[in-house]
């Protein structure tokens, strides 16, 4: 069997990350070139910037490569907000047009943290970055995904999330309806205004109003850590509902008390605090995951799930 090509995207609501890759004879894969673009979510920015960052991501990681593009084999694309068919769909019809690959398979964006972050093939998986969502598959292979319902009434301990509970703090503080709060001063300073009335303006001139909240749940991190009990509580409450999440897919999947758990996703990978305050939300749940790997590069998974998806050679 001569060499196979393959294209590999995990797409968020920040930022999208490719990667060309090479399968040899014996189905090693070989990295050729990465590629980063911005926000390839959908729902986050639009399908045209969506495209436009995807394409972008794709082209820099030919340019990596140094080869001039042709069409691969297989595109394996997990891309957050393109759950729904009818958008998948027109993302089709997109990589189509460009004559990317012979076959485009689509995954949910948690389904690359499984691949990587699970050596036994099963598990679960929790990727808090923008959004958030879990999902698990059993020993016999049942799947199931808790969460991932996007910002407007689900993702649940996100960076999103957590950005609008920083506003709602600084918000009611500055009303003198709650008490004062760190996040206030670190959140003008990150929006470069002077007054809490002011915070809407600068969110809504970014352009992206759901990026830049969610780009605040920092704010949030660094109050914490300056002991400051409202962002204190706001990671504690975030933990508390990632831990849900991950206790409802195990109880549903019956995975047993001790299972292996994948994270991923710039949230719960930058903060120390917010993973030991889960692992201690689950063991209150009598759950005892083992073994907790971080997945850094969930692009890493992709290649993973690339190879499955190889159509059958002629």
């Amino acid at each position: 069997m001569s060499d196979r090509f393959a294209i590999c995207v995990d797409g968020g609501g920040t930022k999208t990350d490719a990667w060309l890759v090479r399968f040899d004879a014996r189905g090693t894969a070989h990295v050729l070139g990465r590629g980063r673009g911005a926000s390839s979510n959908p729902r986050a920015v639009g399908l045209e910037i969506a495209l436009h960052n995807l394409g972008a991501a794709i082209d820099a990681a030919w340019a990596d490569a140094k080869l001039g593009s042709f069409t691969v084999d297989v595109a394996l694309l997990a891309l957050s907000g393109a759950g729904h068919q009818s958008m998948r769909d027109k993302i089709a019809l997109w990589a189509d047009r460009r004559q990317l690959a012979t076959t485009v398979r689509f995954e949910h964006d948690v389904e690359p943290v499984l691949a990587e972050g699970t050596p036994a093939g099963w598990g679960a998986a929790l990727i808090v970055g923008t959004g958030s969502a879990a999902i698990g598959v059993s020993p016999g292979g049942q799947r199931l995904v808790v969460g991932g319902w996007g910002y407007h009434y689900g993702d649940e301990g996100s960076a999103y999330w957590i950005g609008r509970r920083a506003l709602e703090a600084v918000a009611r503080a500055a009303d003198g309806r709650a008490q004062p709060t760190a996040i206030t001063a670190a959140v003008l300073e990150r929006l470069q205004v002077s007054e809490p009335r002011a915070m809407l303006g600068a969110l809504e001139q970014t352009g992206n109003v759901r990026g830049a909240i969610a780009s605040l749940a920092d704010c949030v991190e660094r109050s914490a850590g300056e002991g400051d009990a409202v962002a204190l509580h706001i990671v504690h409450d975030a933990a508390d509902e990632l831990a849900a999440m991950v206790g409802t897919l195990v109880e549903q999947l019956q995975l047993g008390r001790s299972f292996p758990l994948a994270l991923a996703g710039g949230v719960i990978c930058g903060s120390e605090r917010l993973r030991v305050r889960l692992m201690g939300r689950l063991s209150a749940l009598s759950l005892k995951p083992d073994p907790v790997t971080t997945v850094a590069q969930p692009v890493a998974g992709c290649v993973k799930l690339a190879w499955r998806a190889l159509p059958a050679p002629p």
